[in-house]
């Protein structure tokens, strides 16, 4: 095919066209024809003759909607320019024509996986990860996400389906339903895991805390351990100070939410690695939490002597203690706690070293 490549380098565009219109009247046959235009249009792509390419399609669509022999040739070129759109669209940033805009139009149409394939191509080749866009592009970015959100987070790069999820959260104008259909696919939606997992791959490249909170809630282990281990990393990071605000500011609603609710689980019987880590991510709350809902746990007597509560329980004091020394007044309530006979030994313990620091017993 060597000879084929070189016949067209550098023949002007009507050349082109004579010849493949010479070739459709001959009636060759598909395969030599997919060649043909192949080589056609890489040489137009490598010499960077854009608007030649725009003019071709153009006149092979054409040619296709009416009914001539050369419209033979507009699905394959449509195929060979849809698997070079990457290049093609990079090249094409700087112009301003109308064909080359059509064209990219009806290559990319509503197919959401190559327009995000290609949207990653651009971020990655210019390194846009870090850059704050206007309201209108940020407005562009949730239509194609909102379009197929599935083939969306399947097709995008990880690092910036990281950028688009962290930024979420700063912007007043996105939808609710595209709010709903996320919140869906992390907590409900059956046959997600593959979404999920790349989700939480690019929390790893940018946490969000609305994001990851979301996951703590979620029935698939695996996602709500990864979750609660990527909170509690950031959380720690001494660079993390407008991070573990945000966190503070949301974070109760999640925890309580995981508590003391059983529309996602029943909390006592998830893992205790799973109970240990939220018992770490309470530590950079508020500490509202822990009067509302972690001293009545602690409070509340386990009739049935069940081991799982108990460990729940302990899970948990070690948070409490961090807390009674911005609020002393967490004291006298756990003193309640070893007054009463209804308690768990374990949790009397556990608690004992709270209220009765070391050096103080």
């Amino acid at each position: 095919m060597a000879e084929k490549t070189t016949s067209f380098k550098g023949k002007p565009l009507k050349y082109c066209i004579k010849y493949l219109e010479d070739f459709a009247e001959n009636n060759g046959n598909e395969d030599e024809a997919f060649h043909i235009i192949n080589d056609i249009i890489m040489n137009l792509i490598g010499s960077n003759r854009l608007f030649d390419i725009s003019s071709l399609y153009v006149f092979l669509k054409s040619a296709d909607l009416n009914g001539r022999k050369t419209g033979f040739f507009y699905k394959p070129a449509k195929r060979i320019l849809k698997d070079n759109v990457n290049d093609l669209f990079t090249k094409s940033i700087t112009y301003n024509n109308t064909e080359l805009r059509g064209m990219f139009s009806d290559i990319l149409g509503n197919d959401t996986g190559l327009l995000m394939e290609l949207v990653s191509f651009i971020f990655r080749k210019h390194n846009l990860f870090g850059m704050s866009f206007s309201d209108n592009i940020n407005r562009q970015l949730i239509q194609i996400a909102e379009n197929d959100i599935e083939s969306f987070i399947d097709h995008a790069d990880t690092r910036f389906l990281a950028f688009y999820l962290s930024s979420l959260p700063e912007l007043n104008f996105v939808p609710k339903e595209h709010v709903k259909r996320l919140t869906k696919m992390i907590l409900y939606q059956i046959g997600s895991e593959g979404h999920t997992a790349k989700i939480l791959n690019a929390m790893r490249i940018s946490p969000s805390a609305d994001i990851l909170l979301l996951f703590i809630l979620s029935q698939r282990e695996d996602d709500r351990l990864r979750a609660l281990q990527l909170l509690r990393d950031k959380l720690r990071m001494r660079s993390a100070d407008d991070f573990r605000r945000s966190f503070a500011k949301k974070a109760t609603y999640f925890i309580k939410t995981a508590l003391n609710g059983s529309l996602f689980y029943d909390f006592h019987n998830i893992p205790l690695a799973h109970k240990e880590l939220f018992a770490e991510i309470t530590k950079y709350t508020d500490g509202k939490i822990i009067r509302d809902t972690i001293i009545p746990l602690l409070a509340t007597p386990n009739t049935e002597n069940s081991q799982i509560i108990t460990e729940s329980k302990i899970a948990f004091v070690p948070t409490v203690g961090n807390f009674t020394p911005i609020f002393p007044d967490l004291i006298p309530e756990l003193r309640k706690i070893l007054r009463d006979e209804r308690i768990e030994i374990e949790v009397k313990e556990a608690v004992r070293k709270v209220v009765y620091p070391k050096n103080e017993q």
